[in-house]
């Protein structure tokens, strides 16, 4: 705990919660039998404006911990330690803000409360980023899982265009009065000379820099641990499953609360004639065409299931080319949502996983996307009208007479004329030998460049972007190389998404029109991914109900 000069340093272990929530956060400690400690008044700093409250909780742990005795030191009463000690909490309130730091257990409860952006405004501030120790990196894309953990010399913070930096290790920029290194994830770690009763001055300083302008905003996506975050976790199943109760296709949108369904990290991708089954309480019903909102609603209109009470026993399977259907798994697994909490923590529900996000990370994903090239067809051949399309089925002779008519596959015949190309929807196609998957490689195709056409709203868009997404997975195990229908073999140069607003009534002037954060998300990955194989992307937009 000494260092050379021989000073003391104390570890702080420090989390932010919301002023309003400081009474919230002792009772929530007292429930769970926490108790207030009487703290040594003469140790206090009469002039401070900082009060302090320790929280103490004694279970089975009777080797101790080093912190008891630091504790022990401000307190009227001695915690031994053959005492079950277990975990403690020094709840710091100033005139403004309140801060908590946290001893043993109690980072578990501080998650229901804490700011989840405290790390990243500290690192920005407080941090040399240009003399960074350690940090871990996620990816932002559908495919949650890429992590990494680098241990560095002095190096400057790094991260690609598609990761986020979830955990920051680095020098201050002020080692004499923050300590030589900072820690930052949810929490932030300090190393101070001032023992726990003495670092209100200290807090009252963090909490200033804190509420000044970054010269650099850090995009931050942070996986939620399902242990120490598990009452976070089942607030925001509640708001996932309210989403989904009061879900109206009909309202405009906006980048939160809107439910989608994404597929990619499933090996599972939809047509318009796929079926699947969901389950729930033993109960089964099967569905023909996309996984939707809607059925998930009548599935449990029909069985009299409350969605609020169920929405993490609803299990879905999807069927194989072969007949057969995958394990049931639960639906949740294959959903996204976004929302925002009480103290404005924005939240995404990723591959069955819980994260926290900043606005900076909106913004680079807007920032990332914005170099893709679109363009809007309201007036020229692509442009969508349905009353058209039926006529041109009939005319053609692909009208099917059934009440859930194929649209997507009759714009696909239409743009086959269009644009001179070979339709390949709805055949699929193994994605190896031995596997059951299969994969409908793309819509359309000419001699270099594949289509992707989808009809709905942002939140179904996503889907074509996994289409292609498995496409180009597939083309990096063949040397770029795809075979299509009818032996058709393709080298494709371009990835073109043919995407038709249902209801937009308005153009997209700027990428932060398409009110889906999910969509820029996948499609950000997406660009990523192509540029990495030397493919071009561009979208076409069209609209079903703009007619000139």
């Amino acid at each position: 705990m000494a260092k050379k000069s021989d000073k003391i340093l104390y570890d702080y272990n420090i989390y932010r919660i919301q002023f309003e929530k400081h009474d919230d956060f002792i009772g929530f400690l007292e429930e769970r039998k926490f108790e207030e400690i009487p703290l040594k008044q003469d140790l206090l700093k009469p002039d401070s404006s900082v009060s302090f409250t320790l929280m103490y909780c004694d279970k089975d742990n009777k080797d101790g911990s080093q912190w008891v005795k630091i504790l022990s030191s401000c307190a009227e009463q001695k915690l031994e330690q053959d005492v079950r000690v277990y975990g403690a909490a020094l709840v710091c309130k100033g005139v403004d803000f309140c801060y908590v730091i946290s001893y043993g257990n109690a980072h578990f409860y501080a998650g229901k409360y804490c700011d989840y952006n405290f790390g990243v405004s500290v690192a920005e501030r407080l941090i040399d980023l240009e003399s960074i120790k350690a940090q871990q990196n996620v990816s932002h894309g559908s495919k949650l899982s890429k992590t990494h953990f680098d241990y560095i010399k002095n190096a400057p913070i790094t991260y690609g265009s598609g990761e986020i930096p979830t955990f920051i290790k680095g020098e201050s920029i002020d080692p004499e009065y923050w300590g030589a290194n900072i820690t930052c994830g949810i929490s932030t770690q300090f190393k101070w000379e001032e023992s726990p009763l003495q670092i209100g001055e200290k807090l009252s300083a963090l909490d200033t820099v804190c509420k000044t302008k970054s010269d650099i905003s850090l995009p931050r996506l942070l996986p939620l641990d399902e242990e120490i975050y598990v009452d976070k976790i089942a607030e925001l199943y509640l708001k996932l499953a309210e989403a989904i109760r009061d879900y109206d296709p009909a309202k405009i949108a906006d980048y939160f609360s809107v439910p989608s369904f994404y597929l990619l990290g499933t090996k599972i991708m939809q047509t318009d004639f796929s079926k699947y089954k969901l389950s729930c309480n033993h109960k089964v019903q099967e569905f023909d065409g996309e996984l939707s909102i809607f059925s998930v609603k009548q599935f449990l209109d029909v069985n009299g299931y409350d969605i609020i009470s169920h929405i993490q026993k609803i299990n879905i399977a999807v069927e194989y080319s072969t007949g057969q259907f995958s394990a049931l798994k639960p639906i949740t697994e294959y959903m996204e949502f976004i929302c925002t909490d009480k103290m404005s923590n924005s939240f995404c529900l990723r591959n069955g996983k819980w994260c926290s996000f900043n606005n900076a990370y909106v913004e680079r994903i807007i920032s990332s996307v914005a170099r893709i090239k679109y363009v809007n067809h309201i007036d020229d051949d692509l442009c969508f009208n349905k009353t058209a399309l039926m006529d041109f089925a009939k005319e053609t002779g692909i009208f099917v007479d059934r009440e859930h008519q194929p649209i997507e596959g009759y714009f696909n015949h239409r743009l086959e004329e269009i644009l001179s190309a070979t339709s390949q929807h709805p055949t699929t196609q193994k994605f190896e030998e031995g596997y059951n998957f299969r994969y409908e490689p793309c819509d359309l195709f000419t001699t270099d460049t594949l289509y992707f056409v989808k009809i709905g709203e942002p939140s179904d868009f996503a889907m074509a972007i996994d289409q292609a997404g498995v496409t180009l997975q597939k083309l990096r195990t063949s040397n770029n190389v795809i075979e299509l229908i009818n032996n058709t073999l393709v080298t494709p140069l371009e990835f073109v998404l043919i995407l038709v607003f249902d209801k937009r009534s308005s153009i997209i002037t700027q990428w932060k029109d398409i009110n889906s954060l999910n969509f820029l998300i996948h499609l950000s990955d997406l660009q990523k991914d192509l540029n990495l194989s030397g493919i071009t992307l561009k979208v076409d937009f069209c609209y079903g109900a703009i007619q000139i």
